[in-house]
């Protein structure tokens, strides 16, 4: 009986202590579930036309494969959150399921901190790539067709060994994510379900402050920030200084047009680059200042960006980066395509009617000149006829 009594209070302590805690609220379950999804499945199609666009155009090969590198670890990152917790939450939000959690929820985490910081970096690379090719665009001017022959495998190896290496890097950073979390039957309201609940890794201090606060943080949301922020205001002060130096010269050669289209130019890359910056501040930098806050003491998680909000502008920032690097970049070098091609129209118009003013005044002068000529002409025969002397006539008349 001592022994049985025993196992009943052990199982009694072991369910009081697996209670689950109170589900999560209808906004939570929306933005994890339905709204992550239609943004997850978005995005997926976004970087694969953003690869379809980008094997279809003529482009630098670093930047081909910097931008490839790019849509395909986002496409990884995003079929990741979707087997993380976004597929589990829209079921049990539409009521296809009892429980919002799964093993495979637990098992992906280390896959999504990857896919967080690997196309973080990616960023980074072609932040890089487009510095140099408008600071230094001879550096990759073509070599000898039998030089790049011959050394096609280096090429290719060189190309893709920083994506790589950068790969492994984040693989191995990412290892200790692995054992942050795991799933664990308990008891709500009477009902069997499961929870996620940390791991004695996750709980220790030292590891959630130097490791997921400090080095996770700076390694990829605040470093890269900086770092692309740098590159990007580099880039663009040395595209207008070049642009200016290019102006001048077409201004004093009375290329208007010409000076116009590199106007458009830069502004497309402004754009862009503005678009991208206020898009990393917004939807990464934001939300990892705001876990940041909420670890401190005292600090309420309702007060600031809660947590559900955070993924999904995490999410939906990866969602967008080859989309902005590849299809609205197109749509502003469309643009600005039509619009050269509308001022080469108002030139050539311009140069036509010239040339018919010019073809009116030379026809008006000629119209002036043929009656002067036909009277010179006329006064000409007059004279002649009245300097003649008279002479008589052939035949005469015999009188009568």
């Amino acid at each position: 009986m001592l022994e049985l009594y025993q196992n009943i209070l052990f199982n009694q302590r072991v369910v009081m202590a697996n209670e689950c805690p109170s589900p999560p609220s209808s906004w939570a379950l929306a933005f994890d579930g339905p709204y992550s999804f239609v943004v997850i499945i978005g995005g997926i199609i976004g970087n694969v036309y953003s690869l379809k666009q980008l094997f279809s155009r003529s482009i630098n090969t670093s930047m081909l494969v910097s931008l490839t590198g790019l849509a395909i670890w986002d496409i990884v990152l995003l079929i990741a959150a979707l087997w993380h917790h976004s597929l589990w939450a829209t079921m049990h939000y539409f009521s296809l399921r009892d429980e919002p959690w799964d093993a495979e929820m637990v098992a992906t985490n280390a896959l999504v901190e990857c896919g967080h910081i690997t196309s973080t970096w990616m960023l980074i690379e072609v932040t890089a790539e487009r510095f140099i090719a408008v600071t230094r665009p001879f550096q990759f001017a073509p070599v000898h067709r039998k030089q790049r022959r011959k050394s096609y495998a280096r090429v290719v190896g060189g190309l893709i060994r920083i994506p790589l290496i950068m790969t492994i890097a984040a693989c191995v950073i990412c290892l200790p994510c692995t054992v942050e979390y795991t799933l664990e039957p308990c008891t709500y309201k009477g009902i069997d379900s499961q929870q996620m609940l940390e791991t004695p890794l996750m709980q220790n201090i030292f590891y959630r402050v130097l490791y997921r606060t400090a080095f996770l943080s700076i390694g990829k949301t605040f470093g890269p920030f900086v770092i692309i922020s740098f590159l990007t205001i580099s880039t663009l002060k040395s595209m207008r200084k070049s642009m200016d130096s290019r102006a001048s010269i077409l201004i004093a050669q009375g290329q208007n047009h010409l000076f116009q289209a590199d106007k458009d130019k830069t502004k497309s890359l402004q754009a862009i680059s503005i678009m991208l910056l206020g898009k990393f501040l917004f939807l990464r930098c934001l939300p990892t200042a705001m876990a940041i806050i909420q670890m401190f003491p005292g600090a309420d998680s309702t007060t600031f960006l809660p947590v559900y909000l955070s993924q999904f502008f995490l999410l939906f920032n990866s969602a967008t980066n080859s989309f902005v690097f590849v299809v609205v970049k197109s749509a502003f070098e469309t643009r600005r395509l039509k619009r050269i091609r509308q001022r080469h129209r108002e030139l050539v118009a311009q140069h036509a009617e010239q040339v018919l003013s010019i073809g009116k005044a030379l026809a008006g002068d000629k119209l002036f000149l043929l009656p002067e000529v036909e009277f010179d002409n006329q006064s000409s025969e007059e004279e002649t006829l009245e300097m003649q002397p008279m002479m008589p006539s052939a035949t005469t008349s015999n009188p009568v």
